[in-house]
């Protein structure tokens, strides 16, 4: 393990404790949420991250067709899976949330099936990868998939800005729509998720190259 590496790693798990105490101790209880605004925390940064893991599969898909190098594409498929992931932590905490605050865990909101078509997006992406033998064709093809599919990205994020939402607005032109003490803690979770995901990024992508280096070796003794 190299020295920035570590020095990743070591970062990540200190912001990340720091994240977790501002969370639950600093965090005062909201005028209006009460307790239930610490679940915002888990809500809000894990969706922004998965925006940007989906947009680092767009760069991915992009640079592979135009460089036709595999490492751009093992990147972009690699992305996809940690933005999947929290794409899925987005979608549980917002339905527990709503269950605690609006009594329903899921009322087809717009922002909850924008997400939700935005998860089902990626994973067929992922579905089409794992069903195809070809490296090149399933490099070929995932990256296009991983471009056309973006615009589901663009749609989940200004949903409660272009339909009716029960959904609150937090992060505003002007702004965090918040306390002090609520914004400081929701900017250290987004720095923790945010080093959270370039730590799985940089294992997911170290161990997709491993396999496809293994399997070159077996096709080419077979």
């Amino acid at each position: 393990m190299n020295i920035l590496r570590m020095v990743l790693y070591l970062v990540t798990a200190v912001i990340t404790f720091v994240y977790v105490w501002m969370t639950w101790l600093f965090a005062p209880p909201e005028a209006t949420l009460g307790e239930l605004i610490r679940i915002l925390f888990q809500h809000t940064s894990p969706a922004l991250v998965a925006y940007l893991a989906f947009g680092t599969t767009l760069v991915g898909s992009v640079l592979y067709i135009w460089k036709q190098d595999l490492k751009f594409d093992v990147i972009g498929a690699a992305s996809i899976k940690i933005g999947l992931l929290f794409t899925k932590i987005t979608l549980i905490s917002g339905m527990i949330w709503a269950n605690a605050y609006w009594g329903v865990a899921w009322n087809w909101d717009p922002r909850e099936t924008t997400t939700l078509v935005l998860w089902i997006a990626y994973a067929c992406i992922l579905g089409y990868r794992a069903s195809v033998n070809d490296r090149d064709v399933r490099a070929q093809f995932g990256s296009i998939f991983g471009i056309i599919s973006f615009p589901a990205v663009f749609l989940s994020y200004i949903s409660i800005h272009i339909w009716n939402t029960l959904h609150p607005i937090v992060i505003t032109p002007g702004g965090l729509n918040m306390g002090v003490e609520h914004g400081m803690t929701l900017m250290m979770s987004l720095i923790a998720i945010g080093l959270v995901y370039a730590v799985l990024l940089d294992l997911t992508y170290r161990i997709d190259s491993a396999s496809e280096r293994l399997m070159e070796i077996r096709m080419s003794r077979s």
